[in-house]
């Protein structure tokens, strides 16, 4: 095979076997690579309503169909399972090295089984691949884990997925991580912990990735370089990377402000990217293969918060500045090496914390509740030591650990104060009077939970597949933050194109995903890059069929677990229609909610699902997946629905 590597493993954690086995080119051209891969297996190996951290849950890793190769930002890998905080689809998508280690291996996806009774990791070597006991590293931060690891190893270089103490005390608000770069969201760390699953190491043996047209896929190469590198928001994120979301945000009135309770916060001009560069930063940092270079190390050399860390993005500095009301910028990098440390998820452990500051704020909890601690906003010493109480899971923090919706459960009356969707929380993105209202859709309907990289709010306004399918002034008025009608349409094919970028192991940044009057690269550039490299011609058109299958087989999962159009709604707060006060960008805040159901009405129209969300057989039989069939009726969804081939 060409681009892939063509094998996968299968690990029984319970029995310490391994299985290596083919994967098959009409598996990777149905579902690509990466989260594709990961996605149907969940679908066809998970038993329905199965305990995310029990014996019966599935956890896969998988590299991109173009990692390992020098396309643009091609690092990206997936680790994928039912999330223990949605109770559905849950993955994780992170950059760094791993994907490209795993490819060099000469494997496409690893698959985990069952629960092993001692911690380990796994240690793959090439044609060489075992568990290894890993007591010694139970319980060691991120950083002790690999400086052991490397020792064990004699010194070797090493590619590694890693969790840290969060995950193995099952703190649900955690991360799989590949040094700082992380897959986050869902919790995939602790369905790790869960499985006694330390780390996966990839040392020694590398294999090139060999692409069946050489001259044509560097040529291809070339021009995705020349492309990306002429857009505006590359030049952006390499002076600041997602950083700069902090000003965007502000002048849009869209900053999830003290638990999204507003869209502006007055401290905000001491959190921008320029602070950062100027102040902090020490020296770029990239991923595998990536021209873009968004991050970069960090020093904060004196005082309370002296650290050193990297990985500084707009996802580790809002979550301990404006969501808990805090201007601090070298507390906000001492917080974020903290979580890195500790294996927490930066976006939720600080979304959990404003959840509970809010319930502080309405009186709902008292210091006897909170180990003596003051949860009033902006209390910096006070969220400093809950991190590593929600990590160990000592105290309060045992109740944050779980997320803010499980949270809740305990804390009377504090319903009030959830921003979730799916049971998970939102992490940025507050409807103020400059974010467009697609956002909210492509938060609510994203089948991990509310997520930014499903669709990022648009997939394009000027893409010629939109404009066909809307007209060139329905695509333009997409352009319009207060424009409900045409967002179906446009959040659908923005999720079939995630799916593709996310499957050939491609980093949203250089990719349409962020709108193509970024000039940044569409399906036609990726069918391009994916033709050459594995030898299969394949149009725009194909690729966004892939993607779009994925999308629906991450649906069928969801389904079968019971979840519909109930769970695809905005947090009820957002449904509070006002008017900016004028410090950000005067206009409409909150959404409509009559609007927002015909929103949804056309999304599922657009993808061919029925009025609950269901993908229907006509549609399943189109995408190849009328295998995966259910008779729809009043009873019990996951009890109806079976594998019929």
């Amino acid at each position: 095979m060409h681009g892939w590597a063509g094998q996968r493993l299968r690990v029984y954690l319970t029995e310490g076997k391994i299985v290596k086995e083919a994967v098959s080119e009409e598996l990777g051209l149905r579902y690509l690579g990466g989260r594709g891969l990961n996605s149907r297996v969940l679908l066809e190996e998970m038993p329905p309503h199965a305990n995310p951290l029990g014996p019966d849950s599935v956890l896969a890793v998988a590299t991109g169909t173009l990692s390992g190769t020098f396309a643009p930002a091609s690092a990206r890998w997936t680790v994928s399972a039912k999330s223990p905080i949605t109770m559905g689809f849950g993955d994780g998508n992170g950059g760094g090295d791993f994907a490209a280690g795993l490819k060099f291996a000469g494997y496409d996806q690893v698959i985990f089984y069952g629960q092993s009774p001692k911690p380990v990791y796994l240690l793959i070597d090439g044609d060489h691949v075992a568990l290894k006991d890993a007591t010694h590293l139970w319980g060691k931060t991120l950083s002790e884990t690999r400086d052991l690891l490397v020792k064990d190893l004699g010194g070797q270089e090493i590619s590694y997925l890693a969790i840290g103490p969060a995950g193995e005390n099952l703190s649900l608000v955690t991360k799989v991580f590949c040094n700082t770069r992380a897959g986050g969201k869902g919790g995939m760390g602790a369905v790790a912990g869960a499985k006694k699953l330390k780390a996966i190491v990839v040392c020694g043996t590398t294999r090139p990735v060999k692409v069946a047209r050489p001259a044509d896929f560097y040529n291809a190469v070339k021009r995705a370089h020349r492309k990306v590198s002429a857009s505006p928001f590359f030049k952006m994120m390499r002076e600041g990377g997602s950083l700069n979301w902090m000003r965007i945000s502000a002048n849009n009135g869209c900053m999830p402000a003290r638990n999204m309770q507003a869209g502006y916060f007055e401290g905000w001009q001491k959190l921008t990217a320029e602070v950062y560069e100027k102040h902090y930063a020490v020296k770029p940092l990239t991923c595998f293969a990536c021209p873009i270079r968004c991050s970069s190390y960090f020093r904060v050399k004196e005082g309370s918060y002296a650290t050193f860390g990297s990985n500084q993005q707009y996802g580790t500095i809002y979550p301990f500045t404006v969501r808990l009301g805090i201007d601090n910028m070298e507390f906000a990098l001492k917080a974020t090496t903290v979580c890195d440390e500790l294996g927490l998820d930066t976006h939720l452990c600080g979304a959990v914390i404003s959840f509970a500051m809010e319930a502080w704020q309405r009186g709902l909890l008292s210091l006897e509740d909170t180990d003596g601690l003051d949860l009033s906003w902006g209390n910096i010493e006070a969220v400093m030591k809950l991190l590593p109480k929600v990590a160990y899971r000592e105290g309060f923090g045992a109740v944050l650990a779980d997320g803010s919706k499980k949270a809740s459960e305990q804390i009377p009356g504090s319903e009030v104060c959830l921003v979730q969707v799916k049971g998970m929380d939102v992490s940025h993105m507050y409807p103020g009077p400059g974010e467009g209202r697609d956002w909210q859709l492509a938060y609510s309907t994203a089948t991990r939970g509310p997520d930014h990289l499903r669709g990022s709010g648009g997939y394009g306004k000027d893409n010629p597949r939109l404009v066909k399918i809307l007209g060139e002034a329905g695509a333009k008025a997409l352009l319009d933050p207060q424009n409900y009608k045409g967002q179906g349409v446009n959040i659908a094919l923005s999720n079939y194109f995630a799916g593709i970028v996310h499957s050939l192991g491609l980093c949203t940044r250089v990719t349409g995903v962020y709108g193509a009057k970024n000039n940044l690269l569409d399906e036609y550039d990726l069918a391009e890059l994916f033709s050459t490299a594995t030898g299969i011609d394949a149009s725009g058109d194909d690729l966004m069929k892939a993607g779009e299958r994925i999308c629906n087989v991450e649906r069928l999962f969801n389904v079968r677990e019971g979840f519909g159009r109930k769970d695809d709604m905005p947090p009820e707060r957002f449904f509070v229609e006002g008017i900016s006060p004028g410090r950000a960008v005067p206009g409409p805040t909150g959404i409509n909610r009559a609007r927002y159901e015909e929103m949804l009405d056309e999304y599922y129209a657009f993808n061919g699902w029925d009025s609950d969300g269901v993908p229907t057989k006509k549609k399943l039989a189109e995408l190849g997946l009328d295998c995966f069939d259910w008779q729809a009726g009043p009873a019990s969804r996951a009890t109806d629905y079976t594998k019929q081939s």
